[in-house]
């Protein structure tokens, strides 16, 4: 399916936010644990299974590929001899080839557990680094005004994404059953059967693109920057693994107000938009008669 990206993204924020944002001219991005997601990975993440656990799943895998029915197909080195122990009928039971198979597997799963040491190391100063920033697609989702706007008490901020702007390469969020992982227990089984290669480090952004199928309806996009890792004395507290980056007035398009948001904060909000974001449009939300949806109304005077 092709991904078309938006020209636009909203952001759903409380008004004590919007009023950070507007008056500063800057957005938060924050590096993952910031969100204080329990189900996002973070530089705090560890592998989902003891790496020691690799062996043993290796020796049942190749012990199986002994004894399966069909021969195995497939040059990996271990396909190959173990093909040739299969002519060869070397082993009249499981127990028989246990020795054997340990010997062999297990110095090439000792070099696997050096490089996921070297992958934990990465994985840890890529979240260092990796700082995101989360937004809608459209004005009028109801999740996002509830989860993320104050419960409809909030301001939605629209503005300007793509090629010349603060939103350079918006991610569309997936929406998956399953929980991505550093790396898998299966893709390392993987390397260690088939000798393919398989950078895990390649796939990190993919992990922060995919959520719980329960926060479909947020239709979230993410927008990703790194920045220089500081360690040492100049390393922050990890409270503050976070940017306040600048966009460009005109990249704000368009305001909205939510359907219950206070009066007297909108009308502080709306002379900041007439003082500094002249050109954008301004909306009031209002829920829609006989339907769990919400519609907008012009706003064109203060």
């Amino acid at each position: 399916m092709v991904i078309h990206n938006p020209e636009t993204l909203v952001k759903y924020v409380s008004v004590d936010t919007a009023l950070q944002i507007l008056n500063s001219q800057s957005m938060r991005w924050s590096a993952p644990h910031l969100f204080k997601d329990p189900f996002e990975l973070n530089h705090l993440s560890g592998l989902s299974f003891d790496p020691q656990a690799i062996l043993g799943a290796a020796i049942q895998a190749a012990n199986a590929m002994i004894f399966a029915k069909d021969e195995p197909r497939g040059m990996a080195p271990l396909t190959v001899v173990i093909r040739r122990w299969r002519e060869e009928e070397r082993f009249q039971s499981p127990d028989e080839a246990l020795d054997v198979l340990k010997e062999l597997l297990s110095q090439m799963v000792d070099n696997r557990l050096q490089l996921l040491d070297q992958l934990m190391v990465d994985w840890r100063k890529f979240c260092r680094t990796l700082r995101i920033c989360s937004f809608s697609a459209k004005p009028d989702n109801v999740a996002a005004w509830t989860h993320f706007a104050d419960n409809h008490r909030g301001v939605a901020i629209r503005l300007q994404c793509g090629e010349f702007t603060s939103l350079p390469k918006p991610q569309q969020v997936s929406y998956r059953p399953i929980r991505p992982e550093i790396t898998s227990m299966k893709e390392q089984l993987d390397v260690v059967l088939t000798n393919q290669a398989f950078d895990a480090q390649e796939h990190f952004f993919e992990k922060f693109t995919s959520k719980s199928l329960h926060f479909a309806s947020e239709a979230e996009w993410r927008c990703f920057r790194q920045v220089k890792d500081e360690v040492g004395a100049d390393a922050k507290p990890e409270s503050e693994w976070y940017e306040d980056v600048k966009f460009e007035r005109n990249d704000v398009t368009a305001i909205y107000f939510g359907a219950q948001t206070d009066p007297k904060a909108m009308r502080q909000i709306y002379a900041i938009i007439k003082e500094k974001y002249n050109q954008a449009k301004v909306f009031q939300a209002k829920t829609a008669a006989g339907k769990y949806e919400i519609e907008f109304n012009r706003i064109t005077n203060g």
